[in-house]
């Protein structure tokens, strides 16, 4: 059967809601917003982010928290996305309410919390792992994006001072890329450096991010022919890794995140890590290809497979940034939404699992891992696929939804939720 190319749907626009009180602007979820909230209402809340930095500063512990609140008030009005609601389970669309009490939302979205003599990330991670998103007020306010700065009593020799700034929200609203620029843009407006924010809150609505069609340049002229290849690729990557494989049994009940996950770290030394990245570049491959590979080879080796020609690794959850395809009136720094393309990847590996040794076992894999890299992500297209998946699943976001990392999909909705 010929493939039939679906047909992109419009580019959608930011629309002032009068018949609402107080008026709104709303727009739909498209692409990956889109699918990581269905994912998130369907694993309760699992496709929450919280992604951080640490830094150290002489200043004193009051001025570092007057110039984070300050610094969010900033990044509010150049992402204004992070005070968005989303409404609408059926037809998910974010909302936003330009007259809302902009002091309260401060207040609610940024958080200092003590945490003792030293700053542990991980135990931070943990912590937050056990809430629920969104954070809600006493006097009603409510918001699905929190800046925590964490503080430490220990100072340096030299006066200085260890921080940790946190952002807590939905991955339909942040990706690792944007997370990153947003945290870079929080630094820059605390030190003063940076670009030159004025705060004009009747303007604020006007830096609400476009849709990644709109903001890619509107439908490759590539559409109906590369693109064709690349989604009906995907599609079958896809099928295929519905189909039932060698794998551990999954739950057999809904996921009940009540208790504070266990993680294990393994830390490299700078010249290891600098001898990794050589070995990667020589090879040509890149960290993320050698990571995958390394991922997928520890789960065979703690499930084994007798050796045969169809053995193969589905890689579920390869993402990929558009921002290399974000035109130019668009500034990455502030497309501050998700975005992510995600690449259905399928490693055949009945050759690899027949090398002599792990290491050449290793790199071989890298290396098929790579060849997939390098097959998607060149493709102007790209940015469309989550459109594109997105379509072909039901709106419901329980029952068609395809298997994610091995599990099947959950029955129930998330219905717990953090207060302040």
């Amino acid at each position: 059967m010929a493939f039939s190319l679906p047909k992109l749907p419009s580019q959608t626009e930011w629309v002032l809601d009068t018949n609402r009180h107080p008026p709104v602007y709303t727009r739909p979820l498209v692409g990956s917003e889109l699918w990581m909230h269905n994912r998130w209402l369907t694993l309760e809340g699992e496709s929450e982010v919280c992604q951080g930095i640490k830094f150290t500063s002489p200043l004193g512990i009051e001025e570092v928290k007057d110039r984070s609140r300050q610094a969010l008030d900033k990044f509010r009005f150049v992402c204004p996305i992070v005070s968005c609601a989303i409404e609408d389970e059926k037809s998910p669309r974010w909302v936003y309410t330009p007259s809302a009490d902009r002091e309260a939302w401060l207040d609610l979205a940024f958080v200092v919390e003590q945490r003792g003599s030293s700053l542990d990330s991980s135990e931070f991670g943990k912590d937050i792992n056990l809430k629920k998103l969104p954070y809600m007020g006493m006097n009603g306010t409510i918001t699905l994006f929190r800046v925590y700065l964490l503080v430490t009593s220990k100072e340096d020799h030299d006066g200085r001072r260890e921080y940790s700034l946190f952002f807590h929200g939905p991955h339909s609203m942040m990706d690792a890329g944007p997370c990153f620029h947003g945290l870079n843009l929080m630094c820059e407006f605390m030190s003063g450096s940076g670009m030159d924010v004025k705060i004009v809150r009747s303007e604020e609505w006007k830096n609400l991010p476009v849709d990644i069609i709109s903001a890619t340049g509107g439908v490759p002229k590539e559409w109906e022919t590369s693109g064709a290849e690349l989604l009906q690729d995907a599609m079958k990557q896809t099928e295929l890794m519905l189909l039932s494989g060698h794998t551990l049994p999954p739950p057999s009940r809904p996921l009940d995140v009540s208790e504070r996950p266990i993680r294990h770290h393994i830390t490299l030394s700078e010249s290891e890590t600098r001898a990794i990245i050589a070995r990667a570049k020589q090879l040509g491959v890149s960290l993320s290809a050698l990571f995958k590979a390394a991922n997928g080879l520890a789960q065979f080796k703690l499930n084994p497979v007798p050796p045969r020609d169809d053995v193969y690794f589905p890689i579920h959850m390869s993402s990929a940034s558009p921002e290399r395809f974000l035109k130019p009136s668009v500034n990455p720094k502030t497309y501050f939404t998700s975005c992510l393309s995600l690449m259905p990847l399928r490693i055949h590996m009945a050759e690899p699992l027949r090398q002599d040794s792990e290491k050449a076992t290793l790199i071989m894999t890298a290396k098929k891992v790579q060849e997939q890299f390098d097959k998607y992500l060149p493709n102007p297209c790209l940015p469309m696929i989550m459109l594109f998946l997105r379509s072909c699943l039901s709106l419901d976001p329980i029952r068609k939804l395809p298997l994610i990392q091995g599990h099947p999909v959950f029955h129930g909705h998330a219905t717990s939720r953090t207060s302040a």
